[in-house]
């Protein structure tokens, strides 16, 4: 089930979840919890679980949480205070930021991961809108140009995009992404943890595929 397949109900659901889980790292709003709650919302993780069967435990345990809530305002109220005590502000410090540069050297914001990214960006001609006041190296962002890469090389506006977002999930992407998973463990909503595993199994699928142009250079 390679990425590169034109048109592929895989490519659309590894798409889709990505697509969701930086909306998520965006920050939780009504919107976005509506749709978790929703039957779209647990197709989407039904088709995630049916593609990547190591994830299929965490995506249980996910909806069997998403389930029980009382409403998607009740999801929302549980969220929305984790999620700024785990990556924006907490008394005790912030114990998993939302961007790259804390878990490279000195762990300073807008470190080599920052300028990193914002050539990429700036290469592809793309901006952070309404998002220009956040680094470029926040996770969403991150998620977002891997998107962009993914479409972009399925469309076949990019041939090399596929190859090169595989390479950004496993080179630029995994090392960071796995350590901000790791820290998760102590939050108060057990939603979040599960959502960077999920997180860490997606960027693993996307890092396995490679377009035929790289197959070559790519394996030993």
């Amino acid at each position: 089930m390679p990425l590169q397949k034109p048109h592929s109900r895989d490519q659309e659901t590894i798409l889709d979840g990505l697509s969701l889980l930086a909306r998520f790292y965006w920050g939780p709003d009504q919107e976005l919890c509506e749709e978790l709650a929703s039957p779209a919302g647990r197709d989407l993780f039904t088709r995630l679980a049916r593609l990547l069967p190591a994830a299929a435990p965490t995506l249980r345990s996910m909806q069997a949480l998403l389930q029980g809530a009382d409403s998607p305002q009740a999801l929302c109220d549980e969220l929305e205070p984790a999620y700024v005590a785990a990556y924006v502000n907490s008394p005790g410090g912030t114990p998993s930021p939302l961007y790259h540069s804390c878990y490279v050297g000195q762990g300073l914001i807008m470190g080599p991961p920052a300028g990193a990214m914002a050539l990429r960006l700036e290469q592809a001609s793309l901006s952070l809108g309404e998002k220009a006041g956040e680094p470029p190296d926040h996770l969403a962002v991150e998620l977002e140009y891997l998107i962009f890469l993914l479409e972009e090389g399925l469309a076949g506006r990019q041939p090399q995009g596929v190859a090169q977002a595989a390479e950004l999930a496993r080179r630029f992407m995994l090392p960071w992404v796995r350590e901000f998973a790791a820290r998760q463990n102590d939050v108060s909503s057990p939603l979040l943890p599960l959502t960077a595993r999920l997180l860490v199994h997606l960027l693993e699928e996307v890092a396995t595929q490679a377009g035929p142009e790289a197959s070559q250079k790519e394996r030993p």
